[in-house]
């Protein structure tokens, strides 16, 4: 790219697929995987009745004075949280309990005197990483044009040790200026920070796969581009990413990095159509999720979330239909769940845990269908609207049934 970037995974070590797997479920895209198996593909459709069974312990929020991100148990939750709601500049990470919020920082994040906003996060063992927006005054008031081009910055927090590090942010990158609309949360292998950016320079705007060590003994001078592409992920076999192939500006191959060099690749699958385009990838131990959603220029109002787990399979061989343009999508070891995102209509949420494979349903919050999963054990937080319209949460655990 003329000097701009240098990955250290090239594009020529992304091999072809070349067999179409799951073509008896006239799914509206073709996936391409290196190696078809004998396990027969399955499409479930949205409209689960069934309701999850799951025990509530506690709930927050409601006022916009504490902001769950990620349960990390029954007792605690990632977050942010401020003494004055009215402030916008005022929020601080911090540990949510039923006693009230432990901030994690004295100090409010701050990169060249901006403010910079806690968002969400994901976890791995101690580590909890998590995103940051800069705010300023400069904000055009548009939140979505805000969105695209706030510089971000990447933290984590070491439970154990009880620290907070900054691991990197857009500044490190060589590109103009940062753009990361349509981004997921960063993720950790515990020894690593990966974040999907934006950047926008003058030879174009590309997709890259950013690293970082978490502690000083693994931390560079500077993040390191991994490849073009989107959506890093971490399960037991290393960090997943959706590529970017030579012939396509969108990224729509999924393989995993692994080594510690992540020099060893190994290709999954890849997404061929023009009018969906693959959103999200996850990953928890051995289960994966990818989410395909309709392209902007298609009138298509239902996504797909294809599942697999890699001890029989590397692409999705259950495919479940999702009522919904822009799902939001949460998974842990335990289970995955997901929803409608921010849409009105057919808000319903929905719980698979990875032991029985049943889909059921967690109720349904419209324009905040949005629940999340630990990273570990049982515990699922799930959106609610109060009676005066705010969203309260309420944090409890679920029965795999």
């Amino acid at each position: 790219m003329n000097g701009v970037f240098e990955p250290l995974v090239a594009q020529s070590a992304l091999e072809d697929p070349h067999e179409r797997v799951c073509a008896d479920l006239s799914l509206p895209f073709e996936i391409i995987a290196m190696h078809a198996s004998d396990q027969p593909c399955e499409l479930s459709p949205s409209g689960q009745t069934q309701a999850a069974s799951v025990d509530e312990k506690w709930s927050l929020g409601g006022d916009f004075r504490q902001i769950p991100s990620l349960p990390v148990n029954t007792s605690e939750v990632f977050g942010s949280s401020t003494h004055d709601p009215n402030d916008l500049y005022s929020y601080k990470p911090a540990i949510l309990t039923p006693q009230g919020a432990r901030d994690l920082s004295g100090d409010l994040l701050r990169e060249d005197g901006n403010y910079v906003e806690p968002l969400d996060g994901t976890q791995n063992g101690p580590w909890i990483t998590f995103l940051g927006r800069q705010v300023s005054s400069s904000s055009t008031g548009d939140h979505q044009e805000d969105n695209v081009f706030a510089p971000w910055t990447i933290y984590s927090w070491n439970q154990n040790e009880q620290r907070l590090r900054t691991v990197m942010t857009w500044s490190d990158l060589p590109a103009h200026s940062p753009r990361s609309a349509g981004e997921l949360p960063p993720v950790s292998d515990g020894i690593h920070a990966f974040y999907g950016a934006k950047a926008s320079t003058d030879h174009g705007d590309f997709s890259l796969i950013v690293t970082q060590g978490l502690d000083d003994s693994t931390r560079s001078d500077k993040p390191k581009i991994l490849l073009f592409g989107a959506y890093p992920a971490v399960s037991d076999q290393g960090i997943s990413v959706v590529a970017t192939t030579k012939d396509s500006p969108l990224p729509s191959r999924v393989a995993t990095l692994s080594g510690t060099d992540f020099s060893k690749v190994t290709t999954h699958f890849d997404l061929k159509s023009q009018d969906y385009r693959i959103s999200g990838l996850y990953a928890a131990g051995d289960h994966h999720a990818v989410l395909v959603t309709p392209s902007r220029t298609s009138s298509t109002a239902s996504s797909y979330l294809g599942i697999w787990n890699d001890r029989t399979t590397d692409y999705p061989t259950q495919w479940i239909m999702v009522d919904s343009r822009t799902p939001w999508v949460s998974i842990g070891e335990e289970a995955i769940v997901w929803g409608a995102g921010s849409q009105a209509n057919n808000a319903q949420m929905y719980l698979r845990p990875w032991e029985t494979g049943t889909i059921a349903r967690l109720g349904e919050t419209p324009g905040y269908s949005r629940p999340v999963v630990a990273a570990r054990g049982h515990t699922v937080m799930l959106p609610r609207v109060n009676s005066q319209g705010g969203i309260q949460w309420s944090i409890g655990e679920f029965t795999a049934e």
